[in-house]
Formats: structure tokens, sequence, C-alpha cells
């Protein structure tokens, strides 16, 4: 996609309420095509700014719970992405995790988690691609575009772009991840006394990510769990999440090794790597015969550094908004971050739509995003964390679990 020339505001000549979007990762897409859902073309003008100079999603494999995948239906772009799935999404009693032991020579299983409604597992890129495919040509989408800092009055925000013209906007909304630069900018600016969630902190996680050919798997071992299902292999210290995606014919993987004396630290260094499956073998030494077989059938993979922010207590002010990991990156345990983010585009874009309709301050838009959105965003961010220790046994009481301890693992199974 070829950048967009930006175009002069004219919200004064034709009271069009223009909002911004900083950053085209899923969440800022999300919220573009919730505002071309949700609100009239004539009413609304939006521009999406990316600092990059192509749309290019890096990560593997991704999961939306039903909550998120009913939000893409109202966006119109499940259709899409079904093509993508190995099993269509319904409301049926399904079997969503099965959880074994995997530090053992023979993988025993825990637990089978059932819920109603499948989740969907999907490559960042084919959810990235379908959200950009559904914009509607009155959402422009403008490449190498850097901010570099912004100024907020009563009635607009002026952003100002690295070798570019400044521009203003009606609502300013911060999509630009983990690292953001609006959110450090909003803290210094507006909430001075939350500093400590202006840079992210390091949980003391590493996870090595990988897509594996299914068809080698199922080759070496025809009955292998992971080929047709979502597999969680639980360890001292160490867990791994496999699951068939991109029709069945890859299995995701995400193995994850946790050091706690590291957890609230700042990481230095490189935040992904590439690595071997020759070093992803030698750290889960000892897992099991059916874990060990996924990792020798790795091509290629890369090591991640997994941070998290200190909880904010607000997510947007003014004409300023946080929105997806820029307000509340988590940790991959729930498998919840992007669906946070899909939620937060799709509550902040009917929010948008009302006040328009109503004539509403824009004000009075952030205010009730916070407090619609922080509580339930900042409860998953907690959860993913405690989620983590309960899988890798360093919750309290769980250090030395192991799967024939049969009072332990009823109230591992209560907590799960």
């Amino acid at each position: 996609m070829s950048a967009t020339e930006p175009s002069s505001n004219d919200n004064q000549a034709t009271q069009v309420t223009h909002v911004v979007i900083i950053g085209a990762g899923i969440g800022g897409l999300a919220f573009a095509a919730a505002l071309a859902k949700l609100v009239p073309e004539g009413e609304i003008k939006v521009d999406v700014y990316e600092q990059t100079h192509e749309i290019k999603e890096i990560g593997a494999g991704i999961v939306f719970w039903p909550r998120t995948w009913a939000i893409f239906q109202r966006l119109g772009v499940s259709d899409t992405l079904e093509k993508h799935l190995h099993r269509k999404p319904d409301n049926e009693r399904t079997l969503v995790w099965t959880v074994r032991k995997g530090d053992e020579e023979n993988s025993a299983d825990i637990l089978e988690f059932y819920q109603d409604g499948a989740p969907a597992h999907f490559h960042r890129a084919a959810v990235q691609k379908s959200l950009l495919e559904s914009l509607p040509p009155s959402v422009k989408v403008h490449l190498s575009h850097r901010l570099t800092s912004y100024d907020e009055s009563d009635d607009k925000v002026i952003l100002n772009f690295e070798g570019q013209d400044s521009q203003s906007c009606d609502l300013l909304v911060a999509a630009d991840g983990i690292r953001s630069h609006i959110r450090a900018e909003l803290i210094e600016k507006r909430f001075s006394d939350e500093r400590e969630s202006i840079y992210p902190v390091w949980g003391g996680t590493i996870v090595y990510r990988s897509l594996i050919n299914a068809e080698r798997v199922r080759e070496a071992s025809p009955d292998h769990l992971s080929l047709h299902k979502s597999v969680l292999y639980a360890g001292d210290g160490k867990y791994c999440v496999t699951y068939p995606i991109m029709q069945g014919r890859y299995i995701n993987m995400a193995a994850l090794v946790t050091d706690y004396s590291k957890e609230g630290t700042r990481f230095e260094g490189p935040t992904v790597q590439e690595t071997t499956k020759e070093h992803i073998l030698s750290i889960f030494d000892g897992w099991s015969v059916e874990h060990r077989e996924l990792v020798k059938n790795i091509d290629s993979c890369s090591k991640w550094t997994v941070e998290y922010l200190n909880v904010l207590e607000k997510v947007a002010i003014g004409r300023v908004a946080l929105l997806g990991d820029a307000a509340h990156a988590m940790p991959p345990n729930l498998g919840s971050g992007a669906g946070q983010a899909v939620e937060d585009a799709y509550t902040l874009a009917h929010l948008v739509g009302k006040a328009i309709k109503g004539n509403i301050p824009m004000h009075r838009v952030t205010e009730a995003y916070t407090k619609i959105r922080r509580p339930l965003a900042n409860t998953v961010l907690r959860q993913s964390r405690e989620m983590g220790r309960l899988v890798s046994f360093r919750a309290p009481g769980y250090e030395h679990f192991k799967s024939d301890d049969k009072e332990a693992l009823n109230r591992w199974l209560e907590r799960f």
C-alpha cells in the first residue's frame, strides 16, 4: 500500500468530526473499521497514521474469544476471517484447552477445559489484512508518518510529525503499542502521578514463537494432539501453548520460560531475536516426548521478551485516548491482549458515534471510555499475570506439583 497525502482539515466549515489514529496494528485498524461502520460517512473524517513505510504485522498465532468474534461479526469482517480458520466459530459447548503436565517424560492430562463458544485462532497478518481491506475509501491511511509530539487545546489537538506538515483533529487515539510515545506524553502532561506506567516492565518471561509445518508432525506422529486440539503443556517455571492455524496447515507454538526474580524490572537489549530449535530443546530438556516431537519439527523460531504495563488509572482524558497495548499491554497468558484492543476500539467508536449524534463534547467521550474500559481491561491484565504463575506452577502452594498428587490437582483445578 502506498502512502496517502494528508488532506487539509476543513472541520470548521463542514462540522465534520476529525479523528486521528496513531498506529495501524490490529487495534488501530479495528477502531477505524468500527468508526466507518457506526458513524455516517458525512459526519466523520478518519485518518490513520503509521510510522513504518509498509503495513506489516509481526508475530505468529493470535486468539480471539467469543466476545471479540461478535464484534468482528458486527463490523462485517467475520466472513473474510472465517476463510483462515481451522474451525468455524459457533456457540456450542466446546473443548477449549487440553492441559497436560509437560515436564514429565510421558505427558498426562491435568484438565480438559470446556466453554460455550470456541476461540478463533489466526495468524496475526491475516487479521490485520482483513481489517485493512474492510476500510472504505473515506478512511485514509498514511504511511511513513512518525508523530513526535502533540499540543491539546479546548477545541482541537495539533499533531507534529517528523519531516511532515502538522495536522489538527478533534480526537487523537493512540494505538501505537506498548512503547506508546503518546502515552508517555499524556502521562507527563495530564497525570504525572502515573509515571511508573510510562515505560513497560519485564515479567522475567521469554517466549519462543514458531509456526510448525503440521504435515511434518503428522508424518512423525499421526495422532499428535496439537494437530487438532489446543494444548497447554504446563511445567515448572515454563509452559507451552500449541494450536492449529491457517486451516490446519501449521501449528502455532508459543513456549514461555520465566525467571520470577526478574519480575517488574526493566529489560535491556533487543526484545526480539532469532534462535534455534536446539536452544529450545536444551531449555525444555527432560520434557515429554510429545512436546519434543513438536520442537524437533521447527524450521525457524524467534525469542521475544514479554513485557507489560503497570496498571493505569486513566486511559483517556480531554481529546486524547489510549487504546490496546498503549493502554494496558499484558502478558499473553490468557490470549486476550488483541481481543481487549478490539473491545477498546468498538467501545470507543460507539461512544464517538453517540457524541456526534447528540452533540456531546469530546471530553465526555473520553471520560465514559475510561469508566467503561479501564476496570475490565486492567482486570484482564492482572489475571493474565496470575495465570502465568499458575500454569508454570509458581503460584503459592504449587511449586512442586506432580500430576499424581490428587489433592494438589483439585486445588489447582479450582484456581484454574
